[in-house]
């Protein structure tokens, strides 16, 4: 009788202490049954596997999660596995994006697994998994908006291949039954989520029309859920109409959004306020919205850089470079766009040496961060070489824009 007390616990006994862990979120106990698991599993053992990947997930311990999951799908090929298996990459890679949160992603393991699980491993683990969920349910809400969010973001703005997921994932959730549409809170919350990053990537391709429809869609379609919260879809809303032209709307959106819940930081809007005002040609209104909202030390490179154009326009050229530098003093991604303000503005004054100087930077540094060349760039280059009489150099750098496939007049929206 001793022996059968002290003998091991079986799968259903196992479910069952699990069911009672996990309804007190005590991920920590669940993880800690993982030594209770037979060596080879078995279809009676696969669920108490699962339950245990998955509270290794809520431990963030992602590596061990995905070893043990990829056994479980070994005995079930299930869709919802994969769908695991694609989640569990993509969180690691979200993870390890934030530099301090880098440690402890793969667990107690240490170095030896992270480095075994890199980003490109990660990536690769995503892309097979994200795959052979799809292949299984091609209509899967969650995974298709998990496909847009990693091509969005986690593959830096891969915005034609990330908008068409995103709107693979709408039309499947618009698709559903009324009744489980309403009934399916996770589904709708990634529905909505999928409205605010299609309206996003669209934006950034320049389909403003498409992007407006999304936006309001969003803000339509979760104004009782507050899936997203307020502050982001408004301002989105705002940049939106920015986009469209509609600039009453677009103040609109962009006061409601700074009155909203959501995080405090509400710079960005001030800076869509002070877009408003130039737009309407009230430049000193558009310097104010920003000196007055948002604190020199808290402004980004983009809000300086916004800050100079409105002295550029309203004909203050010093207080035009002043803020210039102190964009390029902040960024490490825009400093091109920077300096072709610098160099235009610099070679209208007559300042042909150090405008020259400034558009040669700006070209270095987009050839560096993007290895591509800057159209806005090579177009005022080219200008200034043939106002310096240096014909032959001009006519080369005419034959790089043209190979950026931009007219020789570069667009001024390329320096925006």
């Amino acid at each position: 009788m001793e022996l059968a007390h002290h003998a091991p616990p079986g799968p259903a006994e196992m479910l069952r202490r699990i069911d009672g862990l996990r309804s007190r979120d005590d991920w920590g106990a669940i993880v800690a049954l993982a030594d209770r698991l037979p060596s080879e599993l078995d279809a009676a053992w696969e669920p108490v596997a699962g339950e245990i990947a998955f509270a290794l997930g809520q431990r963030k311990r992602f590596g061990e999660a995905i070893a043990i999951l990829e056994r479980c799908f070994a005995i079930v090929p299930a869709p919802r596995r994969a769908s695991a298996l694609a989640y569990l990459h993509y969180a690691a890679l979200l993870e390890a994006a934030s530099p301090e949160r880098r440690r402890g992603a793969w667990g107690d393991r240490g170095r030896g697994e992270r480095d075994a699980h890199g980003r490109e491993t990660l990536e690769k683990g995503f892309r097979r998994w994200i795959g052979v969920a799809l292949d299984l349910s091609p209509a899967s809400i969650k995974d298709l908006y998990r496909l847009g969010v990693f091509e969005a973001q986690i593959e830096s703005a891969h915005d034609k291949v990330a908008l068409r997921a995103f709107l693979a994932a709408i039309r499947a959730f618009e698709a559903l039954p009324g009744d489980e549409r309403e009934a399916r809170g996770d589904l709708r919350k990634a529905y909505v989520r999928s409205l605010y990053a299609a309206a996003r990537s669209a934006l950034r391709l320049g389909q403003a029309p498409l992007a407006r429809r999304l936006s309001f869609a969003c803000v339509r379609e979760d104004q009782d859920r507050d899936y997203l919260e307020p502050v982001h879809k408004l301002g989105q809303a705002a940049k939106v109409c920015l986009a469209t032209g509609e600039i009453d709307l677009a103040e609109r959106a962009a006061r409601k959004a700074i009155d909203a819940k959501g995080p405090p930081r509400r710079d960005h809007l001030y800076g869509v306020l002070a877009e408003v005002a130039r737009r309407r040609g009230l430049h000193d209104d558009g310097v104010t919205w920003i000196e007055r909202n948002v604190p020199a030390h808290r402004r980004s490179a983009a809000l300086f850089r916004q800050l100079g154009d409105l002295h550029r326009d309203a004909g203050r050229a010093d207080a035009a470079l002043a803020a210039w530098r102190s964009s390029l003093d902040r960024d490490r991604a825009g400093k091109h766009l920077t300096l072709v303000r610098i160099g235009r503005l610099l070679r209208a004054q007559g300042q042909l040496k150090e405008a020259e100087r400034a558009l040669r930077d700006a070209l270095d540094f987009r050839r560096r961060k993007y290895l591509s060349d800057d159209p806005a760039a090579l177009g005022e280059l080219a200008a200034l070489l043939e106002t310096r009489g240096r014909i032959d150099e001009a006519r080369q750098v005419g034959l790089r824009l043209a190979r950026c496939g931009k007219p020789a007049e570069a667009r001024r929206e390329g320096v925006a």
